[in-house]
């Protein structure tokens, strides 16, 4: 952390002023402001003769093999084996470039529309930017900027003028959004911090910026219009705020704060043994994994099979639904890779508009209109070739199929009666076919209110916990005006968790948590306070997780549960939460994480 706020800054006459922000990468920034706008290439339409059509498509795809060349070049250069790393991420740049409709889209629009290929692609992108941005799944949502920084990759390959996007070193940055790529030219010129208008914290970008020990915050809106260019600023990666004019005092504090953050708890390697905790409960992780070489890394940091695989992903690679016979084989790779320790293939959970991109099938609210299960149901025929898929998949593999968004029984009947319509078809055509478990993830207040009759007729439960306190508390956790209704520890999510825990156990079948508090360090505790048994988590968040369990036991954390149950609010709770950490497992926690005011 870095500090370079002249006296002239200092002094400034204004008063300081304090912004609520949404923390994605954690840490302190301090320094002066720089705006920059205008992050996107810019293309104008042409129009061509119809001699010239054939020649602006060539002139197209050289540039995307330039185009990627270039990304080659970034997943060569970094050794990380992580996907939440630079190669991962720009790994996904390449898939868009070599295996989607993207590229043939963009080469259709210049041959139809007769159009120069810089529009084109920009048309295009915008198209699949808006789709992307409807999804349901809010770790696919956000990644509407990768699809915009290749279109701004393919525009510079075409030969388009852009001003170079660097800042003093020192610099907080102040931008509307920001794409993976301009991240990570501007890292080079050493920010302290990024301040960003739009972004949550599973785009790549906040992911990159994690991996560069880069503080962003973003939801800051208008920001412009409060700040010049040279103010200081203190962006607040942990508490999640600005300090626009900070006074010395202020200054001073958060320098001090930041220095006391720059180490981090000593974490042992997985060894292979049973994770327990001090009084011998043994507690299950697996991995949140939607590619192989993400699960191959859980397992070295001690995940026992894959707890959610969200198969939307591959419509992401492919760019379209993948035949019954793709399905299979991407399944039956990931299964093969885990082994008996097993892959939980949650079916596509997308909305309606993803079938066909149609204007008209586009829906105000899709998170309670027609998606997932409920699109499953209608238009049956996609879920249908996916059950068919997963099922041959399943022959001599551990693979189970989760059924998102259930809302009580009435749906789990239905689905299960296609599943065994699916599973006789495909013994009457003679194709090897396994038995994969069915589970149903609990995500919607009249699923957590008839848990007892849902568990009767799967073999687990997953609690779906993102979507769980969106629905329960009405708050659009991408809604940054919103976001302090969004309380993971109000008493009512707290009970709801319990009572699916409860409903497991009566009907003697696992409940795996699988939303992202099952890998955040603040409220595993809670979690095995209440009963859970299994979590699901990022693969980054393991090992933390495991030291963490390790290192508390179930009776205390069942007697801290049992301790905040007379509160009423979830600030009641955290700060019964926190004291307890800091009393009895500070030296369990990251450094810096107790001594902040963690995100909701």
């Amino acid at each position: 952390m870095k500090a370079n706020v002249s006296s002239e800054d200092q002094a400034d006459a204004r008063p300081e002023l304090r912004i609520p922000a949404t923390a994605v990468s954690r840490g302190i920034g301090i320094g002066p402001a720089v705006l920059l706008d205008g992050m996107q290439c810019v293309a104008h339409k042409s129009d061509l003769a119809p001699a010239q059509i054939e020649n602006e498509i060539e002139r197209f795809r050289s540039a995307v093999r330039r185009a990627g060349g270039e990304l080659t070049k970034l997943i060569a250069s970094d050794k990380t084996e992580s996907p939440e790393s630079a190669s991962g991420i720009f790994g996904v740049h390449l898939l868009i470039l070599e295996g989607s409709s993207f590229i043939t889209n963009i080469e259709s629009l210049i041959h139809d529309q007769r159009a120069n290929a810089d529009w084109a692609v920009r048309e295009v992108a915008k198209d699949f930017a808006e789709r992307q941005k409807s999804v349901a799944d809010e770790h696919l949502r956000d990644k509407y900027l990768d699809v915009q920084d290749v279109a701004d990759r393919i525009i510079r390959a075409l030969g388009a003028q852009t001003q170079p996007y660097a800042a003093a070193p020192g610099s907080v940055l102040i931008v509307s959004e920001l794409m993976p790529s301009r991240l990570m030219d501007l890292a080079k010129s050493g920010p302290t911090a990024v301040i960003s208008e739009h972004g949550g914290w599973t785009s790549h970008t906040s992911i990159l910026a994690r991996e560069l020990k880069l503080p962003v915050v973003t939801g800051v809106k208008n920001i412009d219009r409060v700040v010049s260019v040279g103010d200081a600023i203190i962006v607040d990666g942990f508490d999640g705020q600005i300090i626009i004019r900070p006074t010395q005092d202020t200054i001073n504090h958060f320098v001090g704060f930041s220095n006391t953050q720059q180490t981090s708890n000593e974490i042992p390697a997985a060894d292979g043994n049973p994770l327990r905790t001090l009084d011998g409960h043994e507690i299950t992780i697996r991995a949140n994994a939607d590619l192989p070489y993400a699960y191959q890394i859980g397992a070295r940091s001690g995940a026992k099979g894959i707890g959610l695989y969200r198969s939307e992903v591959i419509l992401s690679q492919f760019r379209r639904f993948p035949a019954e016979a793709e399905q299979t084989a991407v399944y039956r790779q990931i299964a093969k890779l885990v082994g008996d320790a097993g892959v939980r293939i949650r079916t596509f959970d997308i909305s309606a508009d993803q079938i066909d991109g149609r204007e008209a099938a586009r829906e105000r609210n899709p998170s309670l209109g027609l998606r997932s299960i409920r699109l499953s149901l209608t238009d049956p025929s996609h879920f249908r070739t996916q059950v068919r898929a997963i099922l041959q998949a399943a022959h001599q593999n551990t693979v189970d199929i989760v059924l998102p968004m259930i809302s009580g029984v009435f749906d789990v009947l239905r689905l299960i009666g296609i599943i065994d319509d699916e599973r006789a078809n495909l013994k009457r055509e003679g194709i090897l076919i396994g038995d994969p478990r069915i589970g149903a993830m609990i995500e919607i207040p009249s699923a957590v209110m008839t848990a007892n009759e849902i568990a009767r007729h799967v073999d687990f439960l997953c609690l779906g916990t993102n979507d769980l306190v969106q629905y329960l508390l009405a708050v659009d956790r991408d809604n940054e005006t919103v976001a302090g209704w969004y309380q993971t520890l109000h008493p009512a999510v707290i009970r709801a968790i319990g009572e699916v825990i409860a409903a497991g156990n009566n009907a003697g079948i696992p409940v795996a948590i699988c939303g992202e508090i099952a890998g955040s360090a603040f409220y595993v505790p809670l979690l095995i306070g209440i009963g859970a048994r299994e979590l699901s988590m990022n693969v980054n968040s393991i090992p933390q997780i495991r030291h963490l369990i390790s290192g508390i036991a179930v009776t205390e954390a069942a007697q801290l549960v049992e301790s905040i149950k007379k509160y009423e609010t979830a600030d009641e709770i955290e700060c019964v939460l926190r004291a307890h950490y800091l009393k009895t497992w500070n030296h369990l926690f990251p450094a810096g994480l107790l001594s902040s005011k963690y995100p909701q």
